[in-house]
């Protein structure tokens, strides 16, 4: 190969290099937001909350998964919890039916919402809750952490037939 075409190569390998240390570094991707019908509670008009201009966070304690939200300044906030039914750990899949729970209460035997909205100055939940939700990514570390977590929500409060509040959460470690 003549010295021309060795540092051509040299420059573009360098280059695709240099674009593969960018991506592997970029900032994780945390995201949560919903869209709710008129009428809808707790979760009203609609909101985002993504970082890294906010704190985005999933973790999980007492067999439930919970996703809180909230601006840097910490005067607006959103917590969603989601359980599997009792006797199984969240997974990958498709929940329907899901009822209220009770952030301190057991398992039942359906899938288990929870949600709250607030601020500095009080937070409003549902405990007539009404959900179906669906998990496409959950990866745990060796340690049980959770690292990554998609996931969509339909939810309603009072009744089956309520308006509705359609979110969704991406959290990338």
């Amino acid at each position: 190969m003549k010295p021309s075409h060795v540092l051509t190569v040299v420059a573009v390998a360098a280059a695709v290099a240099g674009m593969t240390t960018t991506a592997a570094n970029a900032e994780p991707v945390s995201s949560f937001g919903y869209t709710s019908e008129p009428g809808a509670s707790p979760l009203s008009g609609d909101a985002k909350w993504a970082a890294p201009a906010d704190e985005v966070d999933v973790w999980e304690y007492s067999g439930a998964v919970k996703v809180d939200a909230q601006t840097a300044d910490g005067w607006d906030s959103a917590r969603v919890e989601l359980s599997a039914p009792a006797g199984e750990q969240l997974h990958e899949g498709t929940y329907t039916g899901a009822r209220y729970r009770d952030q301190t209460a057991e398992q039942l035997d359906t899938p288990g919402f929870y949600v709250v909205r607030g601020t500095r100055a009080g937070a409003v939940g549902c405990s007539d809750v009404y959900a179906d939700f669906t998990v496409s990514r959950l990866v745990r570390d060796g340690g049980g952490a959770i690292t990554d977590f998609d996931a969509v929500f339909d939810q309603r409060c009072g009744a089956a037939d309520a308006p509705a509040t359609h979110g969704e959460v991406h959290f990338h470690r």
